[in-house]
């Protein structure tokens, strides 16, 4: 059981959460509000942060959403964040990602059958998120000459930021996984 109350959407009293909720609900277009911020709401000050910097990252940018969410997978895999992995395995598969392709990513990275600058970025923001200490000047040339520029290395690791503060945070409040 969650260690903090889900603010479901409705009723709802405080303006500001209302206003990001309908934000939620349409800008990442599932149509709901998941779990994750429900659980923002004790703190709408809190909720609103955290939702800009995950709308900011995850769903703008130039790196593709599904990539992101893909390395959403790969961070909360090696994280073994329950919550987090089954949402963005969700996610990707209303993107319309393949269930070989969501299997594979869990059970075979390797094998998985992604190009392979997709994969090299998967594993360059695994690393960011895990053990970014081990990060080189080879790790990020490569991504260079894989075409990608300064602006969408950085995208990678801010999005490794995000992943990885979500795991932290969806495992130490032990969040339930949303009704799907």
């Amino acid at each position: 059981m969650a260690q903090f109350p889900l603010q479901d959407t409705h009723p709802i009293t405080k303006p500001l959460v209302q206003n990001i909720y309908d934000e939620i609900s349409t800008e990442l277009g599932f149509g709901m509000v998941p779990n994750l911020f429900k659980s923002m709401a004790i703190r709408p000050d809190f909720l609103a942060a955290t939702w800009q910097q995950f709308r900011c990252t995850i769903l703008k940018g130039t790196i593709p959403r599904t990539i992101k969410e893909m390395i959403g997978v790969a961070i909360s895999q090696a994280n073994g964040s329950d919550y987090a992995l089954k949402v963005h395995l969700h996610s990707l598969s209303a993107l319309g990602i393949s269930e070989q392709v969501l299997q594979m990513l869990v059970s075979d990275f390797d094998n998985c059958p992604l190009p392979e600058r997709e994969k090299a970025v998967i594993h360059f923001s695994l690393l960011a998120a895990t053990k970014p200490q081990q990060l080189s000047d080879t790790d990020y040339q490569h991504l260079h000459e894989l075409g990608l520029d300064q602006a969408e290395i950085f995208e990678l690791i801010a999005t490794a930021n995000v992943f990885t503060a979500i795991n932290q945070y969806t495992d130490a409040i032990a969040l339930e996984i949303d009704t799907l």
